[in-house]
């Protein structure tokens, strides 16, 4: 049995633990003993658990964090010097195949469109697939001892898990191409400098970073959250003026929302909605 707590749904295997506790939905990698590296049970959890938090309005945002001092170190190389997949019999590659599909679709691809706010805590390796997942998400943070290496040249692979289309849209073409092809070792502090992760911080901190992070995130107006991925995500297809249009769209929009006018209300009567731990705003009372 999976642990859960805060009204969160089990996760159907012990390879994903899931928490909820003020809108935040906390997902935890749970194989410690093989780094976190993914199982068939563990990548059917997490695409179950991302089918939760779209649907839930009681979700307002998606920590997803590693067990035992990793976050994942991708495919399980166990299973892989033996001859085995976690997709299907290793002499059926059609059935492999459309598994793989199915499961990145539901996992990284559902997480990446997902209109909520994810967070990855990166504590540790996070490796090949396993870096992948972590690129889905909006926001990374790293531990600083954390190591994040794509790894599939050195095993003789190409990518998967939307790993090189996340590093071409985060690095552009070369640089992508430098870790695939190298696969180094990179710290926290040059994954930072490169715009891999947002900040690295200190291993004795990244959980309680990452905890104030989302109580942030959760605060914010889902609509609006909405709307600045769709933003986002539009920048990367359309010239200025066809964005510009839409972000007028969308302004006239939640001019009329609630979220709107409860944020303006409180700051006219200086409680900005922020949680206290805001450093913007320290001792600020959420509206």
């Amino acid at each position: 049995m999976s642990n859960h707590s805060g009204g969160a749904p089990p996760t159907g295997t012990a390879h994903l633990l899931a928490a909820r506790a003020g809108g935040v939905l906390t997902l935890t990698l749970n194989r410690p003993e093989a780094r976190n590296a993914f199982s068939r049970e563990m990548l059917d959890g997490l695409a179950g658990m991302l089918d939760f938090a779209a649907a839930s309005d009681d979700v307002r945002a998606v920590v997803i964090t590693g067990a035992g001092g990793a976050f994942c170190a991708g495919g399980d190389l166990g299973k892989l010097a033996a001859g085995e997949s976690i997709f299907g019999p290793a002499g059926d590659p059609g059935t492999r195949l459309a598994a793989q599909k199915a499961l990145q679709r539901a996992t990284v691809v559902r997480l990446r469109e997902l209109d909520k706010p994810s967070v990855a805590l990166i504590g540790g390796a996070a490796v090949g697939a396993g870096l992948g997942l972590a690129l889905a998400c909006d926001l990374r943070y790293a531990a600083a001892s954390a190591v994040l290496r794509t790894g599939f040249g050195r095993i003789g692979l190409a990518g998967d898990f939307g790993c090189t289309w996340q590093l071409a849209r985060l690095l552009g073409a070369s640089r992508a191409l430098e870790l695939l092809y190298l696969s180094p070792p990179l710290t926290a502090a040059r994954a930072r400098d490169l715009g891999l992760v947002n900040e690295a911080v200190a291993d004795d901190e990244l959980a309680e970073h990452g905890a104030k992070l989302a109580a942030r995130l959760a605060a914010l107006s889902p609509d609006a959250v909405s709307a600045m991925r769709r933003h986002v995500d539009r920048a990367h297809g359309h010239d200025l003026a066809a964005c510009a249009d839409a972000e007028a769209e969308w302004h006239v929009r939640l001019l009329e929302s609630g979220g709107h006018h409860d944020a303006v209300r409180a700051i006219s009567h200086g409680r900005a909605v922020r949680t206290p731990s805001d450093p913007e705003n320290p001792g600020a009372k959420r509206a």
